[in-house]
Formats: structure tokens, C-alpha cells, sequence
């Protein structure tokens, strides 16, 4: 179908009004419309109706009809923006009552039954009464349907200078603007204060700007002492006195002030951008993953801060130290998901690290081990992290690990909670939908709490705050549906997001650790690098300690995977992380914790015994994947500082003297110069194929030629002791501490 093509019905009397400037119409013909900005030197601009009836469309122009024409122009003369629907009822009806004499005499001046002569005023006024007041009692009935006027009141009959100066007024603007009291725009009804008090009261409204917040009546009351003060000066003088003035007049004056200064002024500076700042509705945002908030809140619930296994019944308890934990989180604003939690004692830098990581990290297994019913599916390489000014989060640390992750990093302003309001309403959840079920509670205020015992009701410890964070997050908050999501739930917004836009897996396993690992420091030799008593190496760092000789290097390490670690190599053309294998099998998916309990166990089974065997550990190892799954999960949510000392305290207890793994070659074979390298930064080479040993050859003691040197993995004795001084003993299993 052929469409017509547009022409607009405008005129040159009409203007456009672009982005709040008016542009005028200085001609129009069948094809174009040619508009010029006002007051400016710019070139006009010619467009086509179809162009500009687009423009209008779209929002971007609008048309004001008869914006030059002498009655609104004499109206923006007279009122400037005002309009006549802003002005007060009483002064709307007033205005229409007076117009309603002037067009009645238009009327009766037509059909010649009106004459302006002063001498026929007489003759003519009972018929312009009798056509204004039926014209006034029609009006009234149409805007109130049902309405009885026939013993309607109407105003006294004005006199004929009145009524001739409203015809004038009238017939020049035909607006019944005309008629609406001018000193309404300009407020000469206001009560005159004099210039002397007008000095004091500025000077007064001063101490109104304080964060002591005093009150109006108190600078009421400032104000009429300095006048009275003034006055006693004047009367010796005999000068008449100022009049004091009222508290009405005060509160006008603060009133006129800037309200973003005055909030600023009395309640700080992030209150008043919280009250009054712009508010845009947020970031529009459907990539998952795109954009994750983190944050910190202290969780509202008195606990236990020591482990559990306390008979909360007796009294002894109420002597264990209690307190408040804090929870980190990371929050998906695409599907409203939770990606990421970890509890501390107190925020910092390594909590925030491993937050980043769980929310990188496969969540199904940890959910499932304590007992959710909904996959915590939520897991994904991250693009942006906006974060507050938490020390946490401004912490070089962190932000040198996001940008070895290659994620966008954005702090936002202190004191606007709004720009990441959606993570502020996750907690808010927590506190309406979570804590009201828990023993012990705080509240958010001493008002809300009144008389409630919380020290006294302590009974949760980490262990419990963490399953039931994480029941609540999965199987409730996953689950209930979001107004903010058009009442669909996360986990549905989830896969359709990953349906609609694809979904981007995080980094290797080895690269995370590589950035995110617990830090340590250790020796490289000939046999790799002990950590927790089990030799880790590699072909790499073989040929690097054969050209560089030992080097004491960065480690990191995962504390929920003993199979592996990362060093840091510094010389040469390879250096860089490296990823070292564990040299005794079945470690891989092993944590720290499990690994450390059954080395203690099996030292406590075998006291009498002269070493460890390779056999032992494992079939250790097997028993290890059958009962750790549980406690894994509730590790990897609890405090990273708590891992961080258990390693260090496990370094000088439980593996004080044990090195599992056969050494590599002691003569490996010579470096090829011609050779590729190819290792970067981030390597992730593991392959290495150590001798086998006997399964059950003792690892403690081995019979060479001549003395080796032991490595040991305390951090605070680093000094090598030689293996003949050791001594199978009971003493020598253990250290003395």
C-alpha cells in the first residue's frame, strides 16, 4: 500500500522546541519546514514534514502552537511560565468570573443590544446581569453534574470602570490570564522586613547550617535578641526600633534555602546525596555474569566465634568468646543470583579473593553435601566487579588479582548506597526473610532489639551460620520470585539468560590458583618443593634448578586441592607460574584439612613405628574421598585466615619431617638451547613421570651413600638438617612444641 505522503498544519507562528531550546518556524512550504534557533548566529536548517514529523515521534522535538502569537506572548510577559491550571482555585474562579463580563458584552454588542456610552450603563446592566449569571449557573452545572444552583450566591455586581478595563484587557489578549492577580508571581503580599532585619536574619540562618541541627525556633528566638540588642543602641539614639519579627518569617527564609545545602550541611554530605541526589533507575543490564556487586555485611545474629561441639545448655558456655561474623558476598545483577559467600571474623583482602573464586568455581557438589535441593548452578568467568570502599575491596591485592583475571574493576562513590542498591537489598532479605527464624538475633537497631537477651541466646557457631546462609540462598532466595525480574525467579531468569546469550566458562583450575591461591614461600632443590609434606614437581622447574640452582619462590596453594600447586619461577626465558604435580598419587581433589587429619591419625597409629610407608598413605587416601565431601563444604565458605594458620600450624606439627614423593633424577638431561620453551605467565605445565618406588618403601628415611639434605617446611626454621642426624625414634616423630 502507497502512504500519502505528511504535511504538518504548522505555521510561522509555532515553534519547535529541541533538547529545551525554542527554535522558530521562519517558513514552510509543501515540502520542507525550515527552522533557526533563537538569539543565535547558527545557519537554518531545512527539513522535510516526514523528517520532522519523525523528530516529533520519537520525543526528541515537540510543536508549541501560537508560542509567537501577541496573547501568549503577552502571557509569558506577564506570568512567564506560569500556567493558568497552576494557579490556585480561588484565583481560576475569579479570573473566569471576570472574563465572563467581557465576552457577555461582546455578545450583546452583536446583537445591538449594548452600547459602551457611559449614559446608557444604566439601561443596559440588569440584561448583562441577568446573561453572567445564567452564563455562570450553566457553567457550574456542567462542571458538577446534578448540582442545584438555583439559589446560588453571586458576587456583587462590579462597576462599569471595572468591567470596561476588563473588556480592554480582554480584546487585546482574548486570555483569561489577564485576569489573575499579578503579585501572585512577584510576592509584593508579603510581609516587608526592613534591610537591617533582613541582615540579621541572614546572619542568623548560619547557625541553622550546623550538624548541631538546631531548630527554627531557635534562630526565631537568635534573631529577636540581636534586634532587641539593636534596639536598646537606637533608642539612646533616639532612633525609632525595629520590629521584631515573627517565627513564620523565619521558617520562609529557611525554606528559600538550597535544600541539597542545608541536608548537607546538617546530616553530611552522603545523607543529602542520598536524598536528593538524581536517581536513573539503574543499570539495564541481561548478561549474566556481566556485572557482579560485592559487598560486605555484618550479620545481625550473636554466635558462637570459637569452633562447635559446646554443650550449649551448660552455663560454662555463656564463658566461650561470642560475637558478630561477617559475610562477603557476590551478587549477579543480570539474574539476581548469589555467586558468591564467605564468612570471616573481620573483612579482608584474602575473604574478598575467595569469594571471587567461589564465584568462578562449580558450586553443585558443595551445595549438594550440605543438603540443598536446588543445584547452585551460578558459576562463570566474571566481566566488571563494582565494589564499595570497603578495605577489602580497595586492597592492591585484589585488585592486582582481578587484573590478572582480565575483570573490569569500578569502585563507586562512598555514602550512595543506591548505585549498588541490589546487593543492599540481598541483605535486606537475609534480615526480613532469614533472621527472624535464628536464635540470638541482634536486630537492626537497640529500638527494634528492646529487652531481648541476645549475648544470652548464642547457640549458633560458623559451622551453622554457613549451612544455613547457604540453604537460605539456594533452595529460598534462588527460588522466590523477584518483582524487579517481571516475578520470575533467579534460577529461571539464569537459564534463560544462558539460553539467550550463551554462558562463559572461568578460567582453568590452575590459572585461579595461580592468582587466587593461599601465598607461601619455599625452597626449590632437586626435589621440587615440599609442601605439607609431599614433594611437588616437574620437567620445568627440573631444568630450571639444573641452570638457576635452588631459588626461594612464591607458592600458592588451594586448600580444597592438594594435587597440585603453583611456584613461581623468576629467571630465565620460562619464567613465570608453573604448575607442580603432586609426586604420590590420589591427592588430586584431596583438601588440606582431610590430608593433614589423616597424616595426624596415621602418626598416632603408628608411634612405635619407625616411618610412615607409601601404602599406608594410600589406602589412607582412599578412606580420605569417602568421608571429606561434608566437611570440604563447609570449609570453603568458612574463614580463609583460618586456613591460612591451620597450614602454617599443621607445617610444624603434623608434617614436621614427612616428605611423600620420589625425587626426580638427580642428573636430569642437558637443557636444549635450540628448544621451544613455550611457558608463559600463566603456565599450566604439569607433566612429569617420577620413578615409581616400592609401595611400601619407608619415605622418612632413605639409605644413600652420602648425607642429603631435609627439607623441612617450616617457614620459621628454614636452616636444612642432615639426614643421619635423624634418629627413628618417638622424640623425633614430632616437634617439641
Amino acid at each position: 500500500m502507497k502512504h500519502e505522503p505528511i504535511c504538518l498544519g504548522v505555521t510561522t507562528c509555532d515553534a519547535i522546541v529541541a533538547s529545551g531550546d525554542v527554535r522558530a518556524i521562519i517558513k514552510v512550504t509543501p515540502l520542507f519546514v525550515e527552522i533557526k534557533q533563537l538569539q543565535s548566529d547558527a545557519e537554518a536548517i531545512s527539513l522535510t514534514h516526514t523528517e520532522l514529523a519523525t523528530l516529533i515521534d520519537s520525543g526528541q522535538f515537540s510543536i508549541q502552537y501560537g508560542y509567537f502569537e501577541s496573547r501568549q506572548a503577552a502571557r509569558r510577559a506577564l506570568a512567564g511560565r506560569a500556567i493558568m491550571s497552576r494557579v490556585s482555585t480561588k484565583s481560576q474562579l475569579d479570573a473566569f468570573w471576570k472574563e465572563c463580563w467581557p465576552t457577555t458584552i461582546l455578545e450583546m454588542e452583536a446583537e445591538d443590544a449594548f452600547n459602551r456610552s457611559a449614559e446608557r450603563w444604566d439601561e443596559f446592566l440588569p440584561e448583562l446581569e441577568r446573561r453572567v449569571t445564567e452564563k455562570l449557573k450553566l457553567g457550574l452545572k456542567k462542571a458538577t453534574a446534578g448540582a442545584d444552583f438555583d439559589s446560588i450566591a453571586i458576587r456583587r455586581t462590579p462597576c462599569r470602570t471595572s468591567v470596561m478595563a476588563w473588556l480592554r484587557a480582554w480584546e487585546t489578549s482574548k486570555d483569561p490570564m489577564v485576569f489573575v492577580k499579578k503579585s501572585i508571581f512577584n510576592g509584593s503580599n508579603a510581609k516587608r522586613i526592613g534591610a537591617e532585619q533582613e541582615a540579621v536574619i541572614q546572619g542568623a540562618l548560619e547557625s541553622y547550617l550546623h550538624p548541631n541541627q538546631i531548630l527554627p525556633g531557635h534562630v526565631h528566638d537568635a534573631v529577636n535578641a540581636e534586634i532587641r540588642q539593636r534596639n536598646r543602641v537606637r533608642d539612646l539614639s533616639g532612633v525609632l526600633p525595629l520590629e521584631e519579627v515573627s517565627k513564620s518569617t523565619i521558617e520562609r527564609r529557611i525554606g528559600e534555602l538550597d535544600k541539597f545545602e542545608v541536608l548537607a550541611a546538617r546530616k553530611g554530605l552522603a545523607a543529602a546525596k542520598s536524598k536528593l541526589g538524581a536517581h536513573g533507575g539503574g543499570l539495564k543490564l541481561a548478561v549474566p555474569l556481566n556485572r557482579i556487586e560485592m559487598d560486605e555485611w555484618e550479620i545481625d545474629l550473636i554466635a558462637l566465634l570459637k569452633k562447635g561441639g559446646f554443650d550449649v545448655s551448660q552455663d560454662s558456655v555463656r564463658d566461650i568468646e561470642t560475637g558478630r561474623y561477617w559475610v562477603c558476598v557476590a551478587f549477579d545483577t543480570a539474574s539476581r543470583s548469589i555467586v558468591g559467600l564467605k564468612l570471616s571474623k573481620s573483612p579482608t583482602a584474602e575473604d574478598a579473593k575467595a569469594v571471587l573464586w567461589m564465584a568462578m568455581r562449580d558450586k553443585t557438589e558443595l551445595g549438594r553435601q550440605l543438603g540443598c535441593e536446588t543445584v547452585w548452578k551460578q558459576h562463570g568467568h566474571i566481566g566488571h566487579v563494582a565494589v564499595d570502599n570497603g578495605p577489602a575491596f580497595v586492597n592492591a591485592e585484589f585488585k592486582a588479582a582481578l587484573s590478572d583475571l582480565c575483570i573490569d574493576y569500578s569502585v563507586l562513590p562512598a555514602g550512595i548506597p543506591k548505585l549498588r542498591g541490589r546487593i543492599e537489598r540481598v541483605f535486606r532479605s537475609f534480615i526480613t526473610l532469614l533472621m527472624p527464624h535464628l536464635t540470638g538475633r541482634t536486630f537492626s537497631n537497640p529500638k527494634e532489639r528492646g529487652d531481648y537477651p541476645s549475648q544470652k541466646y548464642a547457640v549458633h557457631t560458623a559451622e551453622s551460620i554457613i549451612e544455613l546462609l547457604v540453604r537460605f540462598t539456594v533452595d529460598v532466595y534462588h527460588n522466590r520470585k523477584h518483582r524487579s525480574l517481571e516475578y520470575a525467579t533467579p534460577n529461571i531468569v539464569w537459564d534463560r539468560l544462558i539460553k539467550e546469550f550463551g554462558w562463559s566458562p572461568s578460567m582453568s583450575n590452575h590459572t585461579l590458583r595461580h592468582v587466587l591461591g593461599v601465598v607461601f614461600s619455599r625452597d626449590t632443590g632437586r626435589h621440587g618443593v615440599l609442601v605439607n609434606g609431599v614433594n611437588y614437581h616437574s620437567d620445568r622447574l627440573a631444568k630450571h634448578f639444573q641452570k638457576f640452582g635452588s631459588q626461594h619462590s612464591d607458592v600458592r596453594i588451594d586448600p580444597e586441592d592438594m594435587g597440585h600447586i603453583s611456584v613461581w619461577l623468576e629467571n630465565g626465558e620460562d619464567s613465570g607460574w608453573s604448575t607442580l604435580k603432586a609426586q604420590i598419587d590420589g591427592l588430586e581433589g584431596v583438601s588440606f584439612a582431610a590430608w593433614e587429619r589423616t597424616i595426624f591419625d596415621l602418626r598416632q597409629n603408628n608411634r612405635n613405628a619407625a616411618s610412615l610407608t607409601q601404602g599406608a598413605v594410600d589406602r589412607a587416601i582412599k578412606r580420605i574421598k569417602e568421608i571429606d565431601a561434608e566437611q570440604c563444604a563447609l570449609r570453603q565458605l568458612g574463614p580463609i585466615g583460618d586456613t591460612y594458620d591451620q597450614i602454617k600450624r599443621a607445617q610444624k606439627e603434623t608434617f614436621w619431617g614427612l616428605s611423600l614423593g620420589a625425587d626426580p633424577q638427580l642428573d636430569p638431561p642437558p637443557l636444549d638451547d635450540g628448544g621451544q620453551n613455550g611457558q608463559g605467565l600463566l603456565s599450566n605445565e604439569i607433566e612429569h613421570d617420577p620413578t615409581p618406588q616400592p609401595e611400601d618403601q619407608p619415605v622418612l628415611r632413605e639409605e644413600r651413600d652420602e648425607p642429603v639434605t631435609f627439607w623441612s617446611f617450616s617457614d620459621d626454621d628454614d636452616q636444612p638438617v642432615n639426614d643421619d642426624n635423624i634418629r627413628p625414634t618417638k622424640e623425633n616423630d614430632y616437634d617439641d612444641n
